[in-house]
Formats: structure tokens, sequence, C-alpha cells
């Protein structure tokens, strides 16, 4: 088992395999830049078009560094999927999908919800889970939490939950 000690231990000696759901603005930055500090990191992205770009060393996000990109696709540290399946193979997750406005002006989490039903199936002891996408108070408790614990393990005993805010604005240098 993966103790939030021996997780940490793992972060702080750059064993542990980071995980990056959503590879758009904010999240291949954010894999990129774990890739660059040396932690084996997997980007998982539903659109072929992205991942197969990753994959061949192509740079699609103007505020990457096409230098540092072209390096850690190269080395290796960062490749990317298209599903799931190794998501119980990873320490860290971070969800960085998008959240659209609804008609009415707030986030739709659809593909949040959808994230966290497939992350729940794989999720094993000691991994972390990071919600990055905006989105309204409560997303983390209310909709993440329990989808995940329907894997049988629960939050703060066998894994661990957090939100932390995205901090790009798009378009703003």
């Amino acid at each position: 088992m993966l103790t939030m000690n021996t997780l940490e231990k793992k972060i702080n000696q750059k064993k542990a395999r980071i995980g990056v759901v959503g590879l758009g603005y904010v999240g291949l930055p954010l894999a990129v830049e774990f890739a660059a500090q040396g932690f084996e990191t997997l980007g998982i992205e539903v659109d072929a078009k992205k991942v197969n770009a990753i994959n061949s060393g192509e740079n699609y996000i103007d505020d990457v560094d096409n230098k540092v990109f072209a390096r850690v696709t190269k080395n290796g540290k960062l490749k990317a999927a298209g599903d799931y399946k190794d998501v119980s193979k990873l320490d860290v997750i971070f969800i960085c999908v998008p959240t659209p406005f609804t008609p009415n002006k707030e986030p739709d989490i659809t593909y949040i919800v959808a994230s966290a039903n497939e992350i729940a199936p794989r999720l094993r002891k000691g991994q972390l889970i990071v919600l990055k996408s905006t989105t309204f108070p409560n997303t983390t408790e209310g909709y993440v939490l329990p989808i995940l614990e329907r894997s049988g393990l629960r939050t703060g005993k066998d894994y661990y939950l957090a939100f932390s805010p995205e901090r790009i604005d798009p378009g703003k240098k």
C-alpha cells in the first residue's frame, strides 16, 4: 500500500508517476512541466489528434515552450494515451478537462463526471486525485468523491482527493 508518507517520498524522489487527464491549455502545460522536472508523465486525452500529435513530438499549445516539449517527448518522460487503461499505474492524477458554460452560465461538469467514472474502476490505494478544472463549489465532494468511492475505496483512508484551481486565463499573457 502507498501511504501519504510514501507518496510524498516518491514525489520528492521524482519517482511518482503523474497522470494528467485532458491535454488542453491547462493540462498540456502541466504535463510538460512535470515531465520537464523528471517525472514520468502520462497524458490522457480523448481527442486522438492530440494524442497522436504529442506522441509524434508536435506541440499544439502556444504557451508550451517548443524546446522543452521536444525534449520531454523525445526522452519519453511525456507520453499520451487515448484511454484510461493505465490509471492504476499512476500515483497522482490531475483532472484538467474542459468545463464549458451551460446556457445558464454555469460550468458544465459533464467531462469531470465522465473522467471520474473512468478513474473509479481503476482507482487503487495510495493514489492522489486532484481536480483542476474550473467548476462551482462542492464539485469535488458532491460529484467526484461519490463516484470514486463506488470503487469501494475511501477518501482519506485508501486514496486522497483534492481540488486545486487552475491558474490560467486563456488569451491573457
